[in-house]
């Protein structure tokens, strides 16, 4: 079995063996090959995870340029190099009138946010959340969830995912065709695809690609969906070629931008 990003599994589509699982029709046609090399399995939403006794609760992304994040604002990773970090430089352009076309805006307001003395240039960790060292972090909503879930009576940690700046990143799942048991792998396929398997990645804070079938039927885990950032816009998932052309104006802006 893979779990992998879409990026790598649509260039890699020869390594895999087709299969469809019995929840297939329940999966959007976009989050899967057609003929069932490689299918979506979970997701989640960039955001912005804050500690709600140091910092008034941001709703968009410039929110982050106000005086009461100052020296508080960290991004998981440098862009160049770290998805979720590519990501949150994403979600700032669209946040500041770019586009999935065009992150220029995105670099440069990490450019007005480091001027402005908002940036903290910290990769964070969950010590530096735990200890007050990286109060604002823009990451992914599973994780930001996630890191609220494990300092709970300890830190109340938030996650918002920005009005109208909604960044989207899937898993996907497929089978190696060259599998010694390749049975076993289909058989683990089932699960994933169940309602049982698709409820534990919401127990975890990711979005299962089922969800809007679960809620239909009623399956879902309602609580657990309920506890996930609430959703303003429409998702934003880049092509591979508005992926390759934002890492060129990254790789040629970002370090004079903003490091």
């Amino acid at each position: 079995m893979f779990d992998l990003g879409t990026a790598v599994a649509t260039a890699n589509t020869a390594m895999f063996a087709p299969y469809k699982v019995a929840t297939w029709a329940d999966v959007p046609t976009a989050f899967k090959d057609s003929v069932g090399t490689w299918v979506n399995d979970y997701g989640g939403y960039m955001s912005i995870g804050y500690d709600a006794a140091k910092v008034p609760a941001p709703t968009t992304v410039a929110d982050l340029l106000k005086p009461e994040y100052k020296g508080k604002v960290a991004l998981n990773g440098d862009p160049t190099q770290a998805g979720a970090a590519f990501s949150g430089v994403v979600m700032a352009a669209l946040g500041n009138g770019g586009s999935a076309d065009d992150i220029s805006k995105g670099v440069d307001f990490f450019g007005q946010l480091k001027r402005s003395g908002n940036f903290l240039p910290l990769d964070p960790t969950p010590a530096t959340i735990e200890s007050g060292q990286t109060p604002v972090v823009i990451d992914w909503d599973y994780l930001n969830v996630a890191q609220g879930k494990k300092l709970t009576g300890k830190l109340d940690w938030k996650a918002v995912v920005p009005k109208n700046a909604v960044v989207a990143g899937y898993y996907v799942q497929a089978i190696n065709k060259d599998a010694p048991h390749p049975a076993a792998a289909r058989l683990w396929q089932e699960f994933l695809y169940s309602d049982d398997g698709q409820n534990l990645w919401l127990g975890g804070g990711a979005r299962p690609v089922r969800v809007q079938a679960m809620e239909k039927a009623g399956t879902i885990d309602k609580t657990a969906l309920d506890a996930l950032p609430k959703v303003d816009g429409d998702p934003v998932v880049l092509t591979d070629a508005q992926t390759r052309k934002a890492k060129d104006y990254l790789s040629a802006n970002w370090a004079k931008t903003v490091s």
